[in-house]
């Protein structure tokens, strides 16, 4: 069974209790990670542990805001918000924001809804002009630097490749990485510029797609004949469809998944509670025995390693779980 880990500022300081906890690979966030130490820590972590596999999340069209001032800014219900196109993120103000996507402005019209931080904040477009988009807040909630924007509806005509990520590979190629997860994939031509990629930076070619986008949904055999493996990014994939709908959607793409002989991995809020408390909620404790008798491979873990209070103590109690889960089977 996979436990993937997500490296980030809690885990890189308990680092050898992390690998030790039963954590099969490591997942470094290219959105997050410092560039001048990624070549430390990814040192640290053959040195420590190395069976452990190590595998780096590029972006791919993941949109993103650039910087608010002081990290976060309070939005609050009413107020005018306004986003701008940007070639890539930089920093905006308390009433404004940049977006990675110059088409931006193009491909959205007034009365939609753009949703960020995987829909906790609600915009609500009102006006387009010369390149700025106006929106109204529709929620109160705190704006943090660098978080995620979704536009349901309105597909993003963007490369699966940014510049960054072109970067990202560059600076990697030096690394020893064993695998990539490409997210935002839509199509399988998405993960054949990707390996062709690699390849051409002597790397190994072996890609997990992030299925978090309703199109990828309905291009799902091809995406798993063209990839190594298939992670069910339940954080974005729930923004682009209904809630009510997301079990049976992950329902369907495990199922879709095991039929093509390719393994499937669940991410998204597996333990979130975990972030700042010592025990997860039982509910949470029920999805993941529900993922397991789906038949899912393996798990990805991210900001309860990354930012949680006890990385270690978020891998162990995956692991007990399996534990029991493996248990009750072998008694059936």
């Amino acid at each position: 069974m996979e436990i993937h880990v997500t490296a980030g500022p809690a885990c890189l300081t308990q680092l050898a209790e992390l690998l030790t906890s039963g954590a099969t690979a490591v997942r470094l966030n290219m959105s997050y990670v410092n560039s001048e130490t990624l070549g430390d820590t990814v040192s640290d972590i053959r040195h420590l542990a190395p069976h452990i596999k190590i595998g780096a999340d590029i972006r791919g069209r993941k949109l993103r805001i650039g910087g608010v001032p002081n990290g976060r800014v309070m939005l609050k219900t009413g107020q005018t918000f306004r986003l701008y196109p940007a070639q890539d993120t930089k920093m905006g103000a308390e009433d404004y924001a940049y977006v990675n996507y110059p088409a931006m402005p193009f491909n959205i019209e007034a009365g939609a809804v753009v949703l960020l931080d995987d829909g906790n904040i609600v915009l609500r477009v009102t006006k387009i002009k010369e390149g700025e988009i106006i929106c109204t807040v529709e929620t109160d909630a705190e704006l943090t630097s660098g978080c995620g924007v979704n536009t349901p509806g309105y597909p993003v005509e963007l490369p699966p490749l940014s510049k960054k990520d072109y970067d990202d590979i560059g600076l990697l190629s030096k690394l020893p990485i064993d695998f990539v997860y490409l997210s935002y994939v839509e199509r399988a031509g998405d993960i054949a510029i990707l390996k062709e990629t690699l390849r051409q930076h002597n790397m190994k070619d072996t890609v997990v797609a992030k299925v978090e986008l309703s199109e990828a949904i309905k291009n799902l055999d091809a995406i798993c004949a063209a990839s190594d493996s298939i992670c069910i990014a339940r954080g974005d994939l729930g923004v682009e469809i209904e809630l009510p709908k997301l079990p049976y959607v992950q329902r369907h793409i495990v199922n879709t998944v095991k039929q093509s002989g390719k393994p499937v991995l669940v991410a998204g809020e597996l333990m979130f509670s975990l972030v700042t408390r010592h025990k997860p909620y039982r509910a949470e404790l029920t999805d993941i025995i529900a993922a397991l008798e789906q038949g899912v491979d393996g798990f990805i873990l991210s900001d309860e390693t990354a930012i949680g209070v006890d990385p270690a103590n978020a891998v162990r109690h995956l692991c007990a779980l399996i534990r029991e889960f493996n248990l009750h089977s072998d008694v059936k």
